[in-house]
């Protein structure tokens, strides 16, 4: 194919997409026929599926965009990361996390209609075995922060993850589910909170026989 054709083939399909977002965002999946992406995208029912398959090819396919830009970010941040489990950096951690989900809240909500109308199929994987990728992504980091003092026994990627999706959701709640302050104080203060919980536990010196 010509490189022009390629041009205009790549120009064609981000115009559907974006078309195809606004509808699955508003519409839900089932609800959009490609009648009304083709009237969205200004491109005739034909011409879609010149480009796509099936409607479920412009879904998946808008899935993996957002997903590369997710992988891109989470290695930025990622690579950043010093002493993983100081509270400063930990602080930063919960800042790019915020970052993301408030410049994509669109994959969240297309992840949302997964769960609903395909019983999370194209997202399944995403979070599979998700310790071991931030393992990876952090490598012998992860292992060296835990000398500085006496570590509990947990598993390093675990606590770490574990930290991670917990930012995750409080950011998601206020984005998604348009949820202010759901810990009942400012951010910065629960985000403290959470690091200071995280790290340190709920006691210094829990008295023995109380429950």
């Amino acid at each position: 194919m010509p490189a022009v054709n390629v041009r205009d083939a790549e120009r064609a399909k981000k115009k559907i997409e974006a078309a195809a977002l606004k509808i699955f965002i508003h519409q839900g999946y089932h609800g959009t026929s490609m009648r009304d992406i083709a009237r969205a995208s200004g491109y005739s029912i034909g011409n879609i599926y010149n480009h796509y398959k099936t409607k479920e090819d412009i879904y998946v396919s808008l899935i993996k965009c957002f997903e590369t830009r997710m992988a891109e970010k989470r290695s930025e941040f990622m690579a950043g990361l010093g002493d993983v489990f100081d509270p400063s950096e930990l602080e930063r951690l919960a800042w790019s996390v915020h970052d993301i989900v408030f410049s994509m809240p669109d994959y969240w909500r297309l992840m949302y209609i997964d769960v609903v109308e395909f019983r999370n199929r194209h997202f399944a994987g995403t979070f599979h075995q998700f310790a071991r990728k931030v393992e990876a992504a952090l490598g012998e980091r992860l292992q060296s922060s835990t000398r500085r003092g006496t570590w509990s026994g947990v598993d390093p990627a675990l606590a770490i993850t574990s930290i991670y999706l917990q930012f995750f959701n409080y950011f998601l709640l206020q984005k998604v589910f348009n949820v202010k302050e759901p810990l009942g104080t400012s951010d910065r203060e629960a985000i403290s909170q959470i690091i200071q919980m995280m790290t340190g536990g709920l006691w210094h010196d829990r008295p023995r026989g109380k429950r």
